[in-house]
């Protein structure tokens, strides 16, 4: 039935977002594990701080004649290519417990 694919997908998106918020803003937030930078999809943060960060740097650099070197690096595709077993092993051994395993 329709209705039940519907409903497993809404239970999935709430499972998912529980675990994320039990992981990013509890576990890894109270061991200082997210650097500032890093700031999309957090409380109190907004994802155009960094571009205006940007901006002025290379306004800062082109007034007083100064090069400015960009990186990009995209990771869109990242993590379907990690090595799962190693990650989950960092992830243990950094204090992450059994209940975000189980």
């Amino acid at each position: 039935s329709y209705r039940l694919i519907a409903l497993e997908s809404y239970f999935l998106k709430a499972l998912t977002m529980l675990i994320h918020w039990r992981m990013i803003y509890d576990w890894a937030g109270a061991r200082g594990l997210i650097p500032d930078w890093q700031n999309g999809f957090r409380p109190g943060y907004r994802t155009n701080n960094n571009p205006l960060i940007l901006q002025c740097l290379r306004d800062w650099a082109k007034a007083h004649g100064h090069d400015l070197y960009i990186a990009a690096v995209d990771t869109s595709n990242a993590f379907p290519s990690m090595d799962q077993p190693t990650l989950w092993l960092k992830l243990f051994r950094l204090g992450m417990g059994a209940a975000i395993f189980d």
